[in-house]
């Protein structure tokens, strides 16, 4: 089988944050996937901690994301077939839906990217 090798990159104006400490995630398989109230995704995995966030394995896309609904179909794409993917995360933001707002997450911004491959 080909490998497959898909690049989203995005590129935009940076979004208000917590933090400001950015890096690649580790390539992981997602294990788990929370669509949060309308407001955005969580992808569970060993992705590491790429941010320097609080919490670590796990990185949320907000439905503000200018390309929340193909990110969205990548990542679903990757889970459903067991791929490998991986990120390029800027920030670190509270989701006060899954704890307080001293708890930071790795989030995917427009200046960040997604990755897949086999």
């Amino acid at each position: 089988m080909k490998k497959l090798i898909v690049t989203l990159i995005l590129v935009s104006a940076l979004g208000t944050s917590i933090a400001n400490a950015s890096g690649r995630s580790v390539w992981a398989i997602p294990t788990q996937i929370d669509i949060e109230r309308g407001n955005g995704f969580m992808v569970y995995g060993a992705f590491g901690n790429p941010g320097e966030c609080t919490s670590s394995n796990k990185f949320y896309v907000k439905k503000e994301h200018p390309q929340y609904d193909k990110i969205y179909s990548a990542i679903l794409a990757a889970f459903t077939s067991a791929k490998k993917i991986r990120t390029y995360i800027h920030e670190c933001e509270p989701n006060l839906w899954y704890s307080s707002a001293s708890v930071t997450y790795n989030t995917l911004m427009p200046n960040g990217d997604v990755q897949i491959k086999n």
